[in-house]
């Protein structure tokens, strides 16, 4: 063989619909590059894992001419994994990377995540990838079609679990999930970060922290703000029941989110359509915090197939067709509005008070569709003193003085400091005991040592327990 077709036997070529064709060294590059989002929309994270140990160089921009930011990336573990957060994004706007290992490229895009005012939002949910990855494929090919002929959708994709058979075996992660030759699955976590619950298969859940680590409260649940949207993430192999501290983690999160749109994402479903038998703990403990807090909408699995219930105007959506042995539904289950057996994934487009959401089979037929509004979801404006919220600074820009609002849903400990563009702290404007209810600070743009900043964008963030938001403001010189 010549010295060409060894180097072509290497080569294991993919295409992602969504971003450019890729050359995959097989003996390089073991999983990835992929992606998550933690929550804090001017970050992004990349990891990959290699088979050699290596240096590898990032580079990002607005094009692929990456010329927003370069960095050098070394193996975190004994077995090769990078990480590397991306940060200073503009919110919403469209970016380019590239990891250089062993001197292949592996480029991928993304949209930065909403700005924190934002009003509308898209994003994707589906789950029960396990098992049989080229069926996964085609599901992950219907997905990336759909942001490829509308860039507005190319957002964030929510898995509701059971991501491989075994996740406690790493030839698992290798084979079903992180396959290159698998151009459409790659392609979907190259340019989309993946927020995924852990499922039953994902077994004693160290290998999917390992490779989705995400910034968990405890266990492996926790919650994160995308535009509008708040997500909430339950793990249901970590007690969750009465008098538990995920039980109590929650209903705070759900309490004191500022965000108009609340949705909870989790494995086993509390109304579903046959199969794995209906979830009662979803059902006691976790139906009444939705109709407390206006959560319109839990998203499951675990049970292969798509169905929908609807219980005292909650939608619980069972989306578990993403690769996984399809499972025959029964309609007649007790809420159950809609079943059938199909591959899926689930969109929503949230435009304001209005939630339109769609469930579409791989082949892109349509199955279901609903619409939602936050009245029907239980949220009021004029009842904002139930929720956490900092508003925005009056005036912004300012030269003197600005007026910072917020609001507390109970008496507790606050934090409300301002950062620079940087990160760093430049003023503590309060830190300690406030009362229930709406309040406000004046910042007088001075630093905590009594002198004027300068002139640019600064950041407020407010921080009640394991909950924080954040606004722009900026001061004029």
């Amino acid at each position: 063989m010549s010295e060409m077709a060894k180097k072509l036997a290497l080569m294991i070529l993919v295409m992602g619909l969504g971003s450019s064709l890729v050359a995959v060294d097989a003996e390089v590059m073991r999983k990835g590059p992929y992606l998550i989002y933690e929550g804090v929309n001017t970050q992004m994270k990349i990891i990959w894992q290699l088979n050699l140990a290596e240096t590898c160089l990032v580079e990002w921009g607005t094009d692929t001419t990456y010329s927003s930011g370069s960095a050098l990336s070394a193996e975190i573990t004994s077995d090769h994994i990078h990480r590397y957060t991306i940060g200073g994004l503009d919110p919403g706007e469209i970016y380019y990377y590239n990891v250089e290992a062993a001197g292949t490229d592996y480029p991928g895009r993304f949209r930065a995540a909403p700005p924190d005012e934002a009003t509308d939002v898209n994003f994707f949910v589906y789950g029960d990838t396990r098992t049989y990855p080229a069926d996964h494929n085609l599901v992950a090919r219907a997905i990336n079609s759909e942001y490829t002929a509308d860039q507005r959708l190319q957002t964030v994709v929510m898995a509701v679990g059971d991501l491989v058979t075994d996740g406690d075996i790493e030839v698992d992660w290798d084979d079903e999930f992180f396959d290159a030759t698998y151009g459409d699955i790659s392609g979907l976590l190259r340019n989309m970060p993946y927020q995924a619950a852990m499922g039953n298969h994902e077994g004693s859940g160290v290998l999917f922290v390992k490779y989705f680590p995400y910034p968990f409260v405890n266990g492996r649940y926790w919650s994160f703000d995308y535009g509008p949207a708040h997500f909430a993430v339950v793990d249901q192999y970590t007690p969750y029941g009465p008098g538990s501290t995920q039980l109590q983690w929650l209903e705070d999160d759900l309490a004191m989110t500022p965000k108009p749109w609340k949705f909870i994402i989790l494995h086993e479903p509390g109304w579903s359509a046959g199969g794995h038998p209906n979830n009662s703990s979803v059902q006691n403990y976790i139906q009444p915090l939705c109709e407390t807090y206006g959560v319109p909408i839990v998203f499951a699995g675990h049970n292969h197939y798509y169905a929908r219930a609807v219980v005292n105007g909650i939608h619980h959506v069972t989306t578990g067709g993403g690769g996984a042995p399809l499972y025959t539904p029964n309609p007649s289950y007790p809420n159950v509005v809609y079943a059938i057996k199909a591959y899926n994934y689930c969109k929503l487009a949230i435009a304001g008070g209005v939630c339109h959401f769609t469930a579409t089979t791989r082949t892109g037929t349509v199955i279901d569709t609903f619409t939602v509004t936050l009245e029907g979801a239980g949220y009021r404006p004029e009842s904002s003193t139930r929720w956490f919220t900092l508003g925005s600074p009056e005036p912004n820009p300012f030269s003197e003085t600005a007026l910072i609002p917020f609001s507390l849903p109970k008496a507790c400990n606050v934090n409300l400091d301002i950062y620079d563009v940087r990160g760093r702290k430049v003023r503590t404007l309060i830190s300690g005991a406030c009362e229930a209810g709406m309040h406000s600070i004046i910042w007088d743009g001075k630093g905590d040592d009594g002198s004027p900043v300068g002139g640019g964008i600064y950041f407020c963030r407010l921080v009640m327990g394991q909950r924080q938001t954040m606004r722009k403001i900026i001061r004029l010189k």
